[in-house]
């Protein structure tokens, strides 16, 4: 526990990693409901926008999918930047440019246009593209082996409320006096704040905490090499480039960012287009499949923990067996509402709900199966993974944009919705033969290599 204080550091630090992931996905999600709000009613609520205001189906998609151009671009830098140098000062950054810049977002539009929107959305996406990657090498350092699950799981469900409340308050604070421009400020601002409190309690690792008790200290392993060591460790390229259980875990996520970012970015283009719902009720329908989602992704996180500690069952029979709700799930749901008829409201938004929900799972599913890989990699290892899931979301919007001409045609929904099930399905069933859950050669041997070399200087 901290000195004089009823509650153990790490679970200080997965506080502030929650918070981080609340208003990063906040900020980020914001976009799709604000389009809506700007285009619906002939621009009814585009307020300090001229009248009549429009956008091209291309331009919605470059607007939805510019924060991950960004973020694209520095997701290996930032990884191997935290694995050799640390996280706090990185994740500090990641939060206060992109809360500024948040701020910033809708003075762009009213003074500027949709092209300078885009610019700053990417400057944006690059300081938030930092966050998983320092997430998850933060959490190597400070999670318990027996309590990593537990640990990961509640720091990541931060990304389920962020989407819930960002999808949700963008569109009811845009509807307010305070208009549309609410719902950027208000993030950007809260995002401001949690620097404030990330700078006083924010720490590098257990060894280096001024606030961790001795008893708390020995619970949490040195299980990772330093980061002056992993400076003059060679990184393992080679060995990450050809390691199968990498490879069908990459795989894994990127068919999860391609379709988590097909749900959140088109689920209000969507209602909209197939049945107009005002503007409240299209921003609750939107959100709703998120609050469901995180709630179970406590019951996810709670059950795990017990299977794990409690019950003792291997870890790799618990990760596959999430995983797969995580893909075949909403899989299933995605091609059951591609057979529904356009006038089964309660049909399709029940399949979209189970399609979010089931998504809950692949934190613990697949997700921090980084650190199991390589501990000593983790960060850098999510970089890689952060790359290719932002390139998914990315050609999402694309995708839609190109397929879907006409948002009142459920038939090009369709195609959208069968070509995100056909992906989740086969990519977990390469994860089920090929998955692993244990430390890598490269992983230790980097370790070892790194210790004789000090012990050849000495």
């Amino acid at each position: 526990m901290c000195r004089g204080c009823p509650i153990p550091v790490r679970y200080t630090q997965i506080l502030l990693l929650f918070t981080a992931m609340v208003l990063t996905f906040h900020q980020r999600i914001n976009v799709p409901e604000v389009i809506v709000v700007l285009t619906a009613d002939n621009g009814t609520y585009a307020h300090f926008m001229p009248k009549d205001y429009s956008l091209s189906p291309h331009e919605k998609s470059s607007m939805l999918g510019s924060a991950f151009w960004g973020a694209l671009l520095v997701q290996i830098p930032s990884g191997y930047i935290c694995s050799a140098y640390g996280s706090v000062k990185l994740l500090f950054c990641c939060l206060f440019f992109s809360s500024l810049l948040s701020i910033v977002l809708p003075l762009s539009l009213i003074f500027g246009n949709s092209i300078t929107f885009i610019l700053l959305r990417v400057l944006q996406g690059c300081a938030q593209g930092i966050l998983f990657p320092t997430i998850y090498g933060h959490l190597a350092k400070w999670s318990p082996l027996n309590e990593r699950s537990l640990l990961g799981g509640i720091s990541q469900s931060g990304a389920d409320l962020g989407l819930a409340l960002g999808l949700m308050n963008s569109g009811f604070l845009s509807v307010t006096p305070l208009h549309w421009p609410a719902a950027f400020y208000i993030p950007g601002l809260a995002g401001l704040v949690w620097c404030i409190f990330w700078s006083i309690f924010g720490a590098e690792s257990p060894s280096t905490s001024k606030r961790i008790s001795p008893n708390e200290q020995q619970l949490i392993p040195v299980g990772t090499l330093s980061m002056h060591e992993k400076r003059k460790a060679a990184v393992p390229w080679c060995a990450i480039a050809t390691s199968v259980p990498y490879l069908v875990l990459l795989l894994n996520k990127i068919s999860h960012g391609f379709s988590m970012a097909t749900m959140a970015l088109q689920i209000p283009i969507y209602l909209n287009g197939m049945y107009a719902y005002n503007i409240h009720i299209n921003a609750l329908i939107s959100a709703l499949p998120f609050f469901i989602m995180l709630s179970s992704t406590y019951v996810v996180i709670t059950t795990s923990h017990y299977f794990l500690k409690v019950r003792k069952v291997r870890l790799s029979l618990v990760r596959k067996s999430l995983n797969t709700i995580s893909n075949w799930v909403p899989a299933t749901a995605l091609a059951t509402m591609s057979m529904l008829s356009k006038e089964n409201e309660v049909g399709h938004i029940s399949c979209i709900i189970l399609s979010v929900v089931a998504f809950s799972t692949f934190s613990i599913g697949s997700s921090l199966n980084h650190i199991d890989l390589s501990p000593n990699f983790a960060a850098l290892l999510f970089g890689i993974t952060g790359t290719f899931i932002m390139l998914a979301a990315i050609i999402s919007p694309i995708i839609v944009a190109e397929v879907v001409k006409n948002e009142n045609d459920p038939w090009q929904w369709n195609i959208i919705f069968l070509f995100t099930a056909a992906f989740l399905f086969v990519t977990n069933l390469l994860y089920l033969f090929f998955g692993q859950m244990v430390a890598q050669p490269w992983n230790e041997l980097h370790a070892k290599e790194t210790n004789d070399v000090n012990i050849e200087e000495t």
